[in-house]
């Protein structure tokens, strides 16, 4: 079977460039998602009255809401797409953006997207009920940690700007990119 670059015919620096450009569509998509879903929590009003309503709602949209967020971060397979968004798209972050970016990472590494036996502190209990004793699991999972509101609010607005920073970069790579790709003929 031929393989993308050759199917394309492209040479190794038009075919890195075109996977760079699928990485930030792809991206982007991502990152609308995230803010869309983290927007969806806030609006909704899903926080209110935390944990004793809206218990689900909450940890779900909180959990799609990292796991999409964090997938431009990630290693990515195929030979479709460059591996990862490249780091500078950090540096349009500030402080306290960068530092709730490494919350979520950490987060969707350990508890939100894995079940990571050290972050849940999955050490099993004895209990002794007197006439016999029973081993009780014990795992912290992603209910014991939704992100707050407020770091919510400061993931929604980084996901809104890093979608519209891969807007930009579209837009800077589209005019090559126009000589690079095969035509679809309007019929």
């Amino acid at each position: 079977m031929e393989d993308i670059q050759s199917h394309l015919g492209l040479d190794d620096q038009s075919y890195r460039k075109f996977k760079l450009f699928n990485r930030i569509l792809i991206s982007y998509n991502d990152f609308r998602q995230s803010h869309e879903t983290a927007s969806l929590l806030l609006d909704g009003n899903y926080y209110e009255n935390y944990p004793e309503e809206n218990n689900q709602l909450v940890i779900a949209l909180n959990m799609a809401a990292i796991v999409a967020y964090a997938r431009p971060f990630l290693d990515s397979k195929g030979e479709l797409a460059h591996n990862r968004l490249p780091g500078k798209a950090l540096r349009t972050l500030n402080a306290e953006e960068k530092e709730v970016h490494g919350i979520v990472i950490t987060s969707r590494h350990t508890i939100m997207a894995h079940s990571d036996a050290d972050a849940n502190l999955s050490i099993p209990l004895v209990m002794d009920l007197g006439h016999r004793k029973v081993i009780v699991p014990k795992n912290a999972s992603s209910y014991a940690a939704p992100l707050k509101p407020e770091t919510m609010n400061v993931l929604c607005d980084i996901s809104y700007k890093l979608q519209e920073y891969c807007f930009e970069l579209r837009m800077e790579m589209e005019p090559e990119m126009l000589n690079i790709l095969p035509e679809a003929q309007y019929e």
